[in-house]
């Protein structure tokens, strides 16, 4: 096991440190303060390593495009309808910066701050903390939180991201999310990927992507995912995907969300979460001056990847039986999802 921390450039003025966890297989992982950005996902190829994910060498790059690559989401992941909701009988106005929706935290979510971090190692995992207290004034939630975020990479090729917020002298929300895209092929497009969703309902969704709070069964539609489908195939049949599926038995450890799967090289994801929504997104209305890092510093065209995102199901606070995102005064929430790498063949 092994750490690695190095100052990889400046952002806004802030200084950006990489940290590289490594275990005993090969397998790394790179977070960036910046963010709290998941930078690479590294594992054994012949005699190079693979990046299963979509990112960029530099920070400034992360903070072009408006895709939330690979960055942690916070206080809230997803939509909130209107930027308004009711907390204990009041109603409270959030940042509007979605068609007057609050997307991904608002405009300063988790994703714009530097964070603090330390860092942890025993005999098989080694960690990366990140730590921050979120103000008020600082991105227009109610109330102040301290919020952690661990990775942890194990000796079984295993990454866990932590989320944990303690709340401060009011209820405020806390859903948080990794907006990770994956492509763990050696093609710069869907050809070859597989996707099996623990899942037979998805969220109707309105304008502007807010849940009218009717859900709609998967069957006989492009959102059936519950055995392997090819993704390449699906997404040009849905033509492309920014949708809610409502997971089965979430926080069942032998019933994992979601399992991502590369036919050609073997090379497999499997995902697992407490929570009951996975949103996936393969970007259907990227910009074309978007481009992706590839390994070599190769560049590849956009639309390769596929957004995973874990959570709680969006808009929560304001649709019945989409589940409970109040983080109580005082009270602490805390929130993993597990990504397991291994290879089928």
């Amino acid at each position: 096991m092994d750490i690695i921390k190095k100052e990889l450039d400046s952002y806004d003025g802030h200084k950006v440190t990489k940290i590289t966890l490594i275990n005993d297989n090969g397998v790394e992982i790179s977070c960036l303060t910046m963010g709290a950005i998941w930078q690479e996902f590294l594992v054994p190829a012949g005699n190079s390593k693979k990046n299963m994910l979509l990112g960029f060498e530099h920070t400034e790059e992360y903070y072009k495009n408006e895709q939330c690559v690979c960055k942690s989401i916070g206080r809230v992941g997803g939509r909130i309808a209107n930027a308004k909701c009711v907390i204990n009988g009041k109603q409270v106005s959030l940042p509007a910066n979605d068609h007057g929706n609050t997307l991904h935290g608002g405009f300063h979510g988790f994703t714009e701050w530097n964070w603090n971090y330390t860092t942890s190692q025993n005999k098989n995992s080694v960690s990366v903390i990140f730590q921050k207290k979120i103000t008020e004034e600082m991105d227009g939630f109610p109330g102040d939180i301290l919020a952690t975020i661990i990775y942890t990479l194990n000796n079984n090729n295993k990454v866990t991201i932590a989320y944990s917020a303690l709340g401060g002298e009011v209820d405020t929300l806390f859903n948080p999310t990794m907006h990770v895209y994956f492509n763990p092929s050696d093609r710069p497009d869907l050809s070859t990927l597989s996707l099996k969703i623990n899942s037979h309902e998805f969220l109707d969704l309105g304008e502007n992507n807010i849940p009218t709070g009717r859900i709609r069964e998967v069957e006989g539609t492009p959102c059936d995912f519950r055995d392997f489908r090819n993704l390449k195939d699906a997404d040009e049949e849905k033509g492309g995907f920014d949708d809610v599926f409502v997971v089965n038995e979430p926080g069942h450890a032998a019933l994992p969300i979601a399992v991502l799967r590369d036919e050609e090289s073997g090379r497999q994801i499997t995902i697992n979460s407490e929570r009951n929504g996975l949103v996936m997104y393969t970007m259907p209305e990227l910009d074309a001056e978007m481009r992706f890092t590839r390994d070599k510093g190769a560049l590849a065209k956009p639309g390769e990847g596929v957004a995973l995102e874990a959570q709680t199901l969006p808009d929560a606070i304001n649709q019945e039986n989409f589940g409970d995102i109040i983080l109580p005064r005082q009270g602490k929430r805390t929130y993993r999802i597990q990504y397991a790498y291994d290879k089928i063949k």
